[in-house]
């Protein structure tokens, strides 16, 4: 991994930052809403401790069987539609019996009538026809008499009523067949408060039930509104959550105005910060009429609840706090608190904005300093690692190095490695030269004591005397072979200033040294891999020969009789590749750089030819001369070894 990559992985640990500082909002936005859970259900129990004794006794007697009667704002169209009825869903549900109805009933009044809607479910269409042709009969009572009518439409449409009993009164409304059933819609003249109701349908346990119509107990409203204060409002609902009383001023049927807006952004960064679980709400109803929440089935279970919910498109979070109301040792109600605020969402989000803002631009200020800081010192470091690669090579400088000057430790890194290049340079032209000063310095004693040993050999020896004498001889001429080979070497240098340079076919040069090796190798197995075409190239034709010469002989040392060489020339690009290689051995993955350098040599077993390691270094001279490259690899599976001089088709 790259010192840039690991610095910016590093640098990822910023972001702790804007981590820790979301779990500070969260903890705080927590311990807002608990302070206000606190604050609402202790404000419901002192709702709940504080009821009148009054309302107290009217709700422990109140009739087993009621619908509540609501005061609607506007008189609704009798159409047999509910758009008009606020909270069909809301409605007082029948239990199917007999043959399967379903019927749903709600009830208001509004300017001294009676409105009524049914919605009867059967499934069954025949039954529909039926029911419409012999009618159903809905009765009326208060304490001023009893009215009966009878709906028999005959057809979907309009109806026209009139009471058949002790008051006289007419009713209008209207039959609405639906794909479960039918709806009817009714305008009636209104009773007295305490009207009951008697819905005989067939196939219903409505029939022969009486059901009370309850209003909402407006001075329990008033006491409520005063009681639980201007920041929240107050229900109190019978044991089945129907609403009794509502503390919302009478007459006010709308909200005081819009909430504030909110985009789908702000509304997930607040569900992140408060609560993944808060329930959303597409509409709360602005009078609602029976309350379904889980807050308030718990405490109409006997246990105080606490529940949050948020409407699906503003900014609006409702806290409802529910106690339960006791009477004589059970549960038969509950009082309702709800808070609701515009500002506990907009307010989280603002300051979620700023803390992200805030710490976000931090971390990226931080990550950029932490890029810039690593990019600058990769760039030193790859700006010294190059230098000193080229250091390396032959034409090694070492004031050449970057950063001597600096004051750091990639300063003093340079100026070590300054060092260390110029004691490598120093031993390397040592090395190069030392082949040379040997030779020279080794010719005259080589030539006295050949001279003495032959001035010997004239001499009458015995045969142990001629033994060794013969012994002495052949390390004399072995020795000659070595100060040849380092002379070699030396004449070699000398003479690539001067070689002729011309045009030949580098395929046609390779194929006649080929056949050379052929006639003196012979018996050994040699491949040879030409392109058809010429390769022409201007070069020095006596020098390549040579490295090829070396490498050859130097594959032909390292294998058995039974391995094989192989010879390849061929185009890669804008230069031409001579590859010599066998099968048999491999090299060292450690030495494999070193190969090239001066009195270098790998083998294992010394043979009856010395091997002072400048055969490869004479392949390295004639190459650079040529401005080409020379390399060795191992071939894939341990299968040989391979060389490979690589000349460009035209020198710089």
């Amino acid at each position: 991994m790259k010192l840039k990559t690991k610095v910016l992985a590093l640098s990822l640990l910023t972001l702790l930052l804007p981590w820790s500082g979301w779990k500070l909002l969260q903890e705080l936005e927590r311990y807002l809403r608990e302070t206000q859970e606190t604050a609402l259900l202790d404000s419901a129990r002192i709702v709940a401790g504080a009821m009148p004794l009054e309302f107290q006794t009217r709700l422990l007697f109140a009739p087993d069987r009621y619908v509540l009667l609501r005061a609607l704002p506007r008189p609704p169209s009798l159409d047999g539609y509910p758009d008009d009825w606020p909270g069909l869903n809301q409605a007082q549900l029948f239990h199917p019996a007999g043959d399967g109805h379903t019927v749903r009933l709600l009830a208001g009044n509004h300017a001294n009538r009676l409105y009524l809607l049914f919605e009867v479910e059967t499934g069954n269409a025949a039954a529909v026809d039926e029911l419409r042709a012999n009618g159903m009969t809905l009765l009326t009572r208060d304490p001023r008499g009893l009215d009966r009518f009878v709906i028999r439409p005959g057809a979907p449409g309009p109806l026209q009523l009139r009471g058949e009993g002790g008051r006289s009164g007419q009713g209008e409304g209207y039959w609405l067949d639906t794909p479960a059933g039918y709806r009817v819609e009714l305008s009636l003249p209104a009773g007295d408060e305490n009207t009951d109701l008697n819905l005989q349908v067939p196939g219903t346990n409505a029939a022969g039930e009486w059901i009370r119509l309850v209003p909402e107990w407006e001075r329990l409203s008033a006491w409520l509104a005063r009681t639980a204060g201007q920041t929240s409002r107050a229900w109190l609902v019978d044991r089945e959550g129907w609403v009794m009383a509502d503390s919302r001023p009478p007459g006010a049927h709308a909200d005081a105005g819009p909430a504030p807006q909110t985009t789908w952004l702000q509304r997930l960064a607040y569900r992140l910060v408060a609560d993944a679980e808060m329930e959303l709400r597409e509409d709360w109803p602005t009078d609602p009429v029976r309350f379904d929440e889980a807050a308030v089935g718990q405490a109409l279970a006997g246990t105080e609840a606490i529940g949050w919910s948020q409407d699906l498109d503003t900014a609006v979070v409702r806290n409802t706090a529910a106690v339960p109301l006791v009477l004589d040792g059970a549960v038969r109600g509950a009082v309702v608190l709800q808070s609701s605020s515009d500002g506990l969402l907009l307010v989280t989000n603002r300051a979620l904005g700023r803390l992200l803002f805030t710490t976000l631009a931090l971390s990226f200020g931080l990550v950029a300093g932490l890029w810039y800081f690593a990019s600058r010192l990769s760039r030193r470091v790859r700006r010294l690692s190059q230098a000193v690669s080229e250091a390396m090579g032959e034409r090694a400088d070492p004031d050449s190095l970057p950063l001597r000057r600096d004051r750091d430790e990639l300063g003093e890194l340079a100026r070590n490695n300054e060092k260390l290049l110029r004691a490598v340079s120093d031993y390397s032209q040592y090395l190069q030269t030392l082949a040379g000063k040997l030779s020279h310095e080794l010719k005259t004693p080589l030539a006295i004591t050949r001279s003495s040993l032959d001035n010997l050999s004239s001499q009458s020896l015995d045969a142990e005397s001629r033994r060794f004498l013969q012994r002495a001889q052949e390390g004399v001429e072995r020795q000659a072979v070595i100060v040849r080979a380092m002379s070699e070497a030396s004449r070699l240098e000398a003479a690539i200033g001067a070689a002729d340079w011309e045009q030949v076919d580098l395929a046609e040069l390779v194929a006649r040294c080929v056949a050379g090796y052929r006639t003196v190798h012979s018996g050994r197995r040699i491949d040879l891999r030409l392109p058809p075409d010429p390769m022409p190239l201007e070069c020095a034709p006596d020098l390549l020969e040579q490295a090829l010469d070396k490498l050859v002989d130097n594959a032909f040392s390292l294998i058995g009789p039974d391995d094989e060489v192989g010879i390849a020339l061929r185009r890669a690009g804008d230069a031409y590749e001579l590859a010599v290689r066998n099968t048999g051995s491999t090299l060292p993955d450690d030495f494999r750089e070193r190969l090239f350098d001066s009195l270098v040599s790998l083998r294992a077993k010394r043979g009856a030819e010395p091997h002072l390691g400048l055969g490869l270094y004479i392949v390295r001279l004639v190459v650079a001369a040529h401005e080409g490259e020379v390399s060795a690899r191992n071939l894939p599976g341990g299968a040989g070894v391979e060389f490979l001089i690589r000349l460009p088709k035209t020198r710089g």
